[in-house]
């Protein structure tokens, strides 16, 4: 793999203090309010939003930003937030489409004049909105803040289709599905046990393409050491805990041919708690590496597709 590993400043946290980029505790709306919308007033020309329907509650307008270069060679999907205490990979995301959007690091610049990138900010308002405290996102028994007013999993959902939010991301990728090259459903993992940097990939993912992504995950492993064995990575159906089906990645690739990844790093390994400046760091480093492979590399085409 001829990539050379991009490598962030440190980045600010998001514990709502003077400094932070944010604050973990923002229900939904001021989290669009406070983050993409200054974004997009500040490049009305290269950012875009559209409303892409409520939510199951019918309380929450679910948002889609477009980032559109002048010119631009190829079109990339983006997810977050579709678990309501993964609180690093949306504030991560966020927090690296400033970056590009500001033109903050000269690599990146490449992504802002060439990359159209396709955003659901946060999948799951409604559970964001309702989980709580930060010290209940901390608490032990965490995963029992439901996602949706469904009260289902959103990354569980994708055939069912019990939850809106689930129908609103399908009816938006629909829009744009002969154009995407790639999609990135992005999450962080509050189990040690699955690992430092889990990847889930595509069922039938070329070989070359995981190869790829398996490499900078093995390159961030290299420099940010564990004794905390090595997360799986690969296709879905090899997953050693046989609940990873009606996903979105999977669903995804199976509906409209577009290959993806989700990207997870491990808020527990190197850190003791959400939100922090390194988790922040590993999040947007986690990131930003594979959105630049993906942008940099010729192979990830709108011609990619599995058959």
């Amino acid at each position: 793999m001829n990539f050379c590993l991009w490598e962030p400043r440190t980045q600010p946290d998001i514990l709502g203090k003077d400094g932070s980029f944010g604050n973990i505790e923002w229900d939904y709306p001021t989290f669009i309010e406070n983050i993409y919308e200054p974004l997009r007033q500040k490049y009305p020309e290269y950012i875009t939003r559209r409303s892409i329907g409520r939510d199951t509650s019918g309380e929450y307008e679910m948002w889609a930003y477009e980032f559109t270069p002048e010119k631009y060679i190829k079109t990339v999907y983006i997810q977050s937030g579709v678990h309501v205490i993964e609180t690093d990979a949306y504030f991560g995301l966020a927090r690296l489409l400033t970056m590009i959007a500001n033109r903050e690091d000269e690599r990146l610049s490449f992504i802002r004049d060439n990359v159209r990138l396709l955003v659901i900010p946060v999948v799951s308002g409604w559970g964001i909105s309702k989980r709580g405290s930060y010290e209940e996102i901390m608490d032990e028994d965490r995963w029992r803040f439901p996602h949706n007013a469904a009260r289902v999993n959103a990354n569980r959902d994708f055939y069912d289709r019990k939850a809106q939010e689930t129908v609103n991301v399908i009816n938006y990728i629909s829009k744009f599905a002969d154009d995407i090259c790639f999609a990135f459903d992005c999450h962080s993992t509050t189990d040690v046990v699955l690992g430092a940097y889990l990847l889930p990939m595509s069922n039938g993912i070329p070989e070359e393409i995981a190869n790829n992504h398996k490499a900078i995950n093995m390159a961030l492993y290299e420099k940010h050491p564990t004794d905390v064995y090595k997360a799986f990575m690969g296709e879905e159906k090899d997953y050693p805990v046989p609940n990873l089906t009606n996903t979105f990645k999977g669903g995804i690739t199976e509906m409209f041919g577009i290959y993806g990844i989700t990207p997870e790093h491990n808020d527990y390994i190197y850190d003791t708690k959400l939100g922090t400046s390194l988790t922040m760091t590993l999040a947007v480093e986690l990131l930003g590496n594979h959105l630049l492979q993906v942008a940099e590399s010729d192979i990830y085409n709108s011609e990619l597709r599995a058959k």
